[in-house]
């Protein structure tokens, strides 16, 4: 008689959060909020996406976003406040999220200018409308690239990064110039950004072919953003938008058509998306569109989703970004004590991106008493949308392990308590974990 149990776990269609993917979290929507207002400052209709969600009129999400200026991260030339970021990661964390994270090198506000003791050397600011100092003319390249490669040795790796935007220039670091800028100068700064962030994953402006064309030399596998999703006219009408000129042109005129396979695609919205829904946008058309593109996460800066778009806006988060479904699982239901326990687990990515930092995949073994974990040796970055991935494993039971009967459980762990472990498509989800069955050691 065959000592071998296959699982067939029942596939579920509900939304699920996960690390670095879906809506950028809007905490000034969650809680107790008495009324609701979109971006106009007018009463919405007040709903949640699911009866548990945290979030009134946007989506929960496991994914939030940190911005920090050069000014206040350098206060003094080679002095660095490294702790200011830390705080905002920590706030994620509180929230549950990973984060993007950009560092900005000034804004277009006074309070968020270049740092004071760069201010001090160049008084000017030039006459163009998105710099508020010149980079050609003054030693912004240098002082810009230094930063970031302090940044980088100091923040590569870190677990509450999910990924890091490439600021080259400009306000809020959104590209503005690049066109006056040699391309030496923009390779030193993309440097900086390559040689310093070995692990964490990072995304590229769209906009400026110079520094994705350096990417693409050094073959490195780097993702993009654009800060402009759901323009279908906005700005010239009929004659150009975005949405069907900018964005499916540029994603294969600077070879990024392939570059989500080993970096995030993150998008931000033009305006919000009640600005769309009151030019009569077609959502479903911006929201194939960015599949498409394979969209790991969505900034909608934190305002509400308009009620009437809720059934489109959950068929997106099915999609975006990575869902895991585990489809058979099998594995031996008796196994002696310092023998092997094969293992069988066919799975299936059925999101539009991987994912892109290599949790562990775990089985546990769990009784009344005690948990034995064991890591698969298993790169779930390689889990790619829309193929079936077979993972095979022998795990070797330890020899001092208490005879009797456990639960057979899988996982992905994050290693972060706040954040937990990694959701699949599944049902039947206990403490993070997967129960698949019965095993009886001997």
């Amino acid at each position: 008689m065959s000592n071998q149990v296959i699982v067939y776990p029942e596939i579920s269609k509900a939304l699920i959060t996960n690390p670095g993917i879906g809506f950028i979290a809007s905490p000034q929507l969650m809680g107790e909020v008495e009324i609701v207002k979109d971006n106009k400052g007018n009463e919405a209709r007040k709903y949640k996406f699911t009866k548990n969600s945290k979030t009134w009129n946007h989506p929960d999400s496991k994914v939030y976003y940190c911005g920090v200026t050069w000014k206040e991260m350098e206060p003094k030339k080679g002095e660095y406040r490294w702790d200011i970021l830390e705080k905002k990661l920590d706030y994620a964390k509180s929230l549950g999220c990973t984060a993007v994270v950009r560092c900005l090198p000034y804004t277009l506000s006074d309070e968020e200018d270049i740092p004071t003791w760069y201010r001090m050397e160049y008084k000017e600011e030039p006459e163009f409308p998105f710099w508020r100092v010149d980079p050609v003319t003054t030693p912004y390249v240098e002082y810009w690239s230094e930063f970031i490669e302090n940044f980088g040795d100091h923040f590569d790796g870190h677990p509450l990064i999910s990924s890091v935007d490439m600021a080259i220039v400009g306000a809020w670091g959104e590209g503005g110039g690049t066109e006056f800028l040699e391309e030496q100068a923009i390779r030193r700064i993309t440097d900086a950004y390559i040689n310093h962030f070995k692990i964490t994953p990072m995304q590229a402006l769209l906009h400026d072919p110079k520094s994705l064309k350096i990417i693409n030399e050094r073959n490195e596998t780097i993702g993009f953003r654009v800060d402009c999703l759901g323009d279908m006219g906005g700005f010239h009408g009929d004659e150009w938008s975005h949405m069907l000129d900018f964005y499916p042109q540029n994603i294969q005129n600077f070879n990024m058509g392939d570059s989500w396979k080993k970096a995030p695609v993150v998008f931000e919205a033009c305006w919000h998306m009640n600005d769309w829904y009151n030019q009569g946008w077609d959502i479903d058309y911006i929201i194939d569109e960015s599949l498409k593109w394979h969209i790991s996460s969505y900034n909608s800066k934190g305002t509400t989703v308009p009620y009437e778009w809720k059934d489109s806006v959950e068929r997106w988060l099915l999609k975006m970004g990575y869902r895991f479904e585990i489809r058979k699982f099998t594995y031996e239901q008796k196994v002696k004590r310092g023998q092997s326990l094969p293992i069988s687990i066919l799975t299936a990515n059925v999101g539009v991106a991987p994912i892109y930092h290599n949790y562990p995949l775990t089985i546990r073994l769990r009784n009344n008493t005690e948990i034995f974990s064991f890591a698969i040796k298993e790169d779930i970055r390689e889990w790619l949308p829309d193929m079936d991935i077979l993972c095979k494993e022998s795990i070797l039971i330890p020899s001092d392990i208490p005879c009797g009967e456990y639960i057979i459980e899988i996982g992905i762990e994050t290693g972060i308590k706040e954040i937990g472990n990694i959701k699949f498509a599944i049902s039947g989800e206990e403490d993070g974990y997967y129960p698949m069955g019965k095993i009886s050691i001997e």
